[in-house]
């Protein structure tokens, strides 16, 4: 009785192609920040991806996806502390909400620069 749950199971979803990634997530495979070795791990991206893209706008999680994908790979994938990055997937998405409050915040006006 099992074995027939699980085969249909199996027949139901087994030929069912899965969604397409994310654009960006495509980006960060062409750039070679990540590969492409497991589509679970994908789809994890993709939901970092889709989770901000519903709060700003397309060109703003572009801009700093791709100043967030240079900052790592020009510190050879190390942290500030020069360790290894552990988790390339935690750190990356942290680093990436951090880049876009700070390129949303409004510049600072200094007002010595006023010479009334």
């Amino acid at each position: 009785m099992k074995d027939k749950k699980i085969q249909r199971y199996k027949d139901k979803f087994e030929n069912k192609p899965f969604p397409p990634h994310n654009f960006i997530t495509k980006e960060l495979i062409r750039r070679k920040f990540i590969t492409d070795d497991s589509d679970f791990d994908l789809y994890l991206w993709d939901a970092i991806f889709e989770d901000l893209l519903q709060r700003f706008e397309f060109k703003v999680v572009l801009i700093c996806t791709g100043y967030t994908i240079s900052c790592i790979k020009r510190n050879h994938f190390k942290d500030e502390e020069n360790k290894p990055i552990e988790c390339l997937y935690a750190y990356f998405r942290v680093a990436l909400q951090a880049n876009i409050e700070k390129y949303l915040r409004p510049p600072v006006y200094i007002d010595w620069m006023d010479y009334n």
